[in-house]
């Protein structure tokens, strides 16, 4: 344990996590105090994840990626035979008295599948040229989890994975033609997808647009989000003194709108000290990843610096009314064990890439 915290562990990675976590636990525990120890026990199976991943090559885990890519498949098709259906979605696994949410880990998938199509030079004979074109291998194997979480439907953990696959493919080396390519096929089709979407996911953007228009239906959740935000005022009403959670004026406040949660109880001062955290742990990941040398550390830790960055920028965003409410979690601070968890692991690899110094 001793060589562990003194030669494998980047405090300027790991200070900030844990800071994060301990601010989302508090709010947890003063509203859903029933929620917390579930939460807890996610934390400390991702810590005992996340030290076991000090002792793997990162490259271990790149290697076999393709075999975690078909169990998360698996895992994905089983949750529409035996899956838990919550509020229309078919999302969760139980496993005894814990819960198992495959699209968190597909997210996972996509990163160390990806990562390993784009440095792998095999040739194959058959399909030669999509299999020669970096662009379109990875297409291939991202777009069939990508439906199956569409599908769900989870139109947030959607829009994670394709941001994330996005993020890696930009600095990789392939013609970005392809790329162009890609957007003006998603413009061309983005009618069709929005007329695909479920009606509460189009209710969405529609009450994101203007709120008020329906304040007690589409709009409500994010009217009732900004009205905790700003009911916090400078310093917060105080530890379990929300009123707009307390009282449950404020939905799903455990997971999608935490930190509303959180600001309502510490305001702007509060508020401000968890922004600038996250900053600091959103800075460093994005510091690992410009000094790695090997291309497939690049990709993992960007695909990393995705995870993190633009699921906090979309939490965060859809708390304070600036973006739609899409249920995508802030990692680490929102409650949702398996995206703890997955989180954690994300966190042990890229601590892993950092300390690493005969590849980093």
């Amino acid at each position: 344990m001793l060589e562990l915290l003194t030669t494998k562990i980047n405090f300027r990675l790991i200070i900030p996590s844990i800071i994060v976590f301990i601010l989302g636990y508090t709010s947890i525990v003063s509203t859903t105090q029933g929620l917390a120890e579930n939460h807890l026990l996610y934390f400390f199976i991702g810590l005992i994840i996340f030290s076991i991943l000090q002792y793997f090559d990162v490259f271990f885990f790149i290697k076999y990626s393709v075999y975690f890519y078909f169990f998360v498949s698996f895992l994905l098709i089983l949750i529409f035979i035996i899956g838990q259906t919550v509020l229309g979605a078919s999302r969760w696994l139980k496993i005894g008295e814990l819960s198992l949410q495959p699209s968190e880990m597909a997210k996972i998938a996509i990163i160390f599948l990806n990562t390993k199509l784009l440095i792998d030079e095999t040739r194959l004979k058959f399909f030669k040229f999509v299999f020669e074109n970096k662009f379109f291998k990875t297409l291939i194997f991202t777009l069939p989890l990508i439906f199956m979480v569409l599908i769900q439907p989870d139109l947030g953990t959607t829009i994670s994975i394709v941001l994330i696959y996005l993020g890696i493919i930009l600095i990789s080396d392939f013609n970005k033609i392809w790329f162009l390519l890609a957007f003006a096929i998603f413009g061309i089709a983005s009618t069709p997808l929005y007329n695909s979407l479920q009606d509460y996911q189009k209710d969405r953007i529609v009450s994101f647009m203007n709120p008020d228009s329906d304040p007690y239906g589409k709009g409500y959740n994010s009217i009732q989000a900004e009205i905790a935000v700003g009911s916090g005022g400078f310093f917060g009403k105080g530890y379990k003194q929300g009123t707009q959670t307390q009282l449950n004026f404020l939905p799903i406040f455990w997971t999608d709108f935490l930190v509303a949660t959180y600001a309502e109880e510490w305001g702007f001062i509060g508020l401000l000290f968890f922004l600038v955290t996250y900053l600091f742990l959103i800075y460093e990941i994005y510091s690992i990843s410009t000094k790695a040398s090997s291309p497939a550390f690049k990709y993992v830790s960007f695909g990393i610096l995705v995870y993190f960055s633009m699921q906090f920028c979309i939490n965060f965003g859809m708390n304070i009314g600036m973006l739609p409410v899409t249920g995508i979690p802030a990692p680490l601070f929102s409650y949702g064990g398996t995206s703890l968890v997955s989180s954690l692991i994300l966190l042990g690899i890229i601590n892993k890439i950092s300390i690493d110094k005969s590849k980093y």
